[in-house]
Formats: structure tokens, C-alpha cells, sequence
């Protein structure tokens, strides 16, 4: 079974999610676009926390169905992403075998 997360972002909290099963790219999709999701990797165990508006961070607009597919992420089970909203957006991360 490939790996699939929905959840519910906390305001201004990162979330951190570590795909398993290496994937060939992992995407995300905001369920109900409350707010825009920030969205750090970096083929680490550990990338940087993303902030709300920061720079050099990859952003979901605001708009329920967007979404962002990643190429892969990490070497075998480090594919983590992080992100962050300023909204209780709703969200779902899942890998692409």
C-alpha cells in the first residue's frame, strides 16, 4: 500500500512528513484551500522548517484542488517534506510509486 497522510494543518505549525517506500515523486493537495501551504525538502532526513510567506520555499496557493507533485525527494526511506500554513488547511500527502 502506498503511502497516503490526510490531516488537518495547525496554524502556524510545520508538520513533518516522512514518505516511505521510495517513492518516484510525493504530492500534496489542499483538500479545502484555506490557506496557502509552504512546503520545504531537500533529499535530507531533516530540511529546513518552512515559514508562512518565507522565501525560497515552494507554495500551494489557497484554492481547494491545488496542489504540488515533487520529484523525488530523498534516497530510499528520507523523504521528508515539511510545511506550514496560516490557516487550519487540509491537506493530503501521498507518494507516487
Amino acid at each position: 500500500m502506498p503511502y497516503v497522510r490526510h490531516q488537518t494543518l495547525t496554524a502556524s505549525t510545520v508538520a513533518t512528513f516522512t514518505v516511505t517506500g521510495n517513492p518516484s515523486a510525493v504530492e500534496i493537495l489542499s483538500r479545502n484551500g484555506l490557506g496557502e501551504v509552504y512546503v520545504s525538502y531537500d533529499g535530507t532526513a531533516a530540511p529546513a522548517n518552512p515559514t508562512v510567506a518565507g522565501n525560497d520555499f515552494d507554495v500551494i496557493p489557497a484554492i481547494a484542488g491545488a496542489g504540488l507533485v515533487l520529484g523525488e525527494v530523498g534516497a530510499g526511506d528520507q523523504n521528508v517534506v515539511k510545511v506550514i500554513s496560516a490557516a487550519a488547511t487540509a491537506i493530503s500527502v501521498r507518494a507516487i510509486q
